[in-house]
């Protein structure tokens, strides 16, 4: 069952928004974030981004500063104790800038009970550690999420409804929460040539929030169902090539998106005494798809704050869980079909082995905290990226990565809350 795309969620949202401005008793709260942010990565022949959705990045110490630069505003109306909406607008550097695009929430809330929550409309899609905060800069001790993990998830929010419910166990507080929805996103190809390919899907997720003292633990499972034929032009290739060469079957099925899925299952840890914090997650991706790669992320941090000054250093972790594609081509066979056969399979070969992920890295920063409500925040982090799991990034020239490479991106940042 898929949200209808032509009236989305959100836009019924909206429309009672506007009713409610009429009620004379709600009770209006305006706030707002912002970061002005610059990246250096110092490496010529890779563009540095923060997730999947960028098209263009800092490279050759250029100094780029549309990756964490943004702007949001937000709006919640109070009608009742009961009902509550809610609507969140950022403005910030996205492949697809649209106002639609810019809406991040928009969300009717219910709430008939204390610790019962029913939301619709446009929401946060709750399947990691930190999604529901990971653009307010401010909230976060680091420039920016970790890349190794967050460079992934694209998956910033969807149509459709979430429930929670929360329970005192002691001392402790355990949320639980279901949601389903239809999100769907323009993912670029290449750097800054304006090329992408449309990604529409289903998800439903469940998590698990267990806060304790100075702990907090999660676990989320997130499963993705897409609904977009992605590569029907490259298997009606493989669908004739596989007229002369039956192997090609294979590949012919492979391809298939449309009706697949994928799933996350992340599991997170924090620890925060006021003085010294901790803050790990690892996320699993099992895939049916080709397209999507089997595969891990991770990280961990360890910060010190000494006063209104936060120390920290940051580790960082990506893989895969299965060997790079190679599709062995037999030799011998008569021309002019040999070659284009080899020239097929190594064209196939790079672009599913394109979206391969494999790199580690090390990071140390800082934060000033010289004023309530800003703080300014300096990153150093060096990435060892494997010539073979360079997804995260994009080539400068076009061309495919040869050898591993070991950026250096250095990062600045302000970011404030109003």
């Amino acid at each position: 069952m898929a949200v209808n795309s032509h009236f989305p969620l959100w836009s019924a949202v909206l429309l009672m928004v506007a009713t409610s401005f009429s009620q004379a008793d709600i009770d209006h709260r305006f706030s707002g974030f912002a970061t002005v942010g610059v990246a250096i990565n110092n490496n010529p022949d890779l563009v540095f981004r923060n997730d999947v959705t960028q098209d263009n990045g800092a490279y050759k110490n250029n100094g780029f500063w549309l990756n964490d630069t943004r702007l949001g505003l937000q709006w919640q109306g109070r009608w009742s104790s009961e009902w509550e909406t809610t609507v969140q607008v950022v403005a910030k550097d996205r492949f697809d800038n649209t106002l639609a695009n810019s809406i991040e929430w928009a969300f009717i809330r219910y709430r008939p009970i204390d610790g019962l929550d029913l939301r619709l409309g446009r929401l946060g899609a709750d399947a990691f550690m930190l999604s529901d905060f990971r653009q307010v800069g401010y909230t976060l001790p680091w420039v920016r999420p970790p890349q190794d993990l967050y460079g992934i998830t694209s998956l910033y929010n969807f149509d459709g409804f979430d429930l929670t419910k929360r329970f005192a166990l002691g001392d402790a507080m355990l949320n639980l929460k279901t949601f389903y929805g239809n999100s769907n996103e323009k993912y670029p190809t290449g750097f800054d040539n304006g090329q992408f390919t449309k990604f529409d899907f289903d998800l439903f997720g469940i998590s698990g929030t267990l806060e304790w003292n100075e702990w907090k633990l999660r676990y989320s499972y997130v499963e993705v169902e897409v609904n977009s034929d992605l590569t029907k032009p490259l298997r009606n290739i493989w669908a004739q090539i596989a007229m002369q060469w039956p192997p090609a079957n294979d590949l012919v099925t492979g391809l298939e998106t449309e009706g697949k899925q994928f799933r996350y299952h992340q599991i997170g840890l924090n620890y925060d005494s006021n003085n010294w914090w901790f803050q790990s997650e690892y996320v699993r991706i099992n895939s049916d798809l080709m397209l999507v790669v089997n595969g891990e992320h991770a990280y961990a941090s360890l910060g010190k704050r000494f006063g209104s000054l936060n120390l920290y250093g940051l580790l960082g972790y990506a893989s895969p869980r299965e060997p790079s594609l190679d599709i062995p081509v037999p030799v011998g066979l008569p021309e002019p079909f040999g070659s284009q056969l080899n020239y097929l399979a190594q064209a196939t070969e790079n672009r599913l082995n394109g979206a391969r992920i494999k790199q580690r890295s090390y990071g140390v920063g800082a934060r000033w905290d010289f004023t309530p409500k800003m703080a300014l925040k300096v990153q150093i982090d060096k990435v060892y990226v494997d010539q073979t799991g360079s997804g995260l990034w994009f080539s400068t020239t076009g061309t495919i990565i040869t050898g591993d490479k070991k950026p250096t991106v250095i990062s600045l940042a302000w970011d404030m809350l109003f």
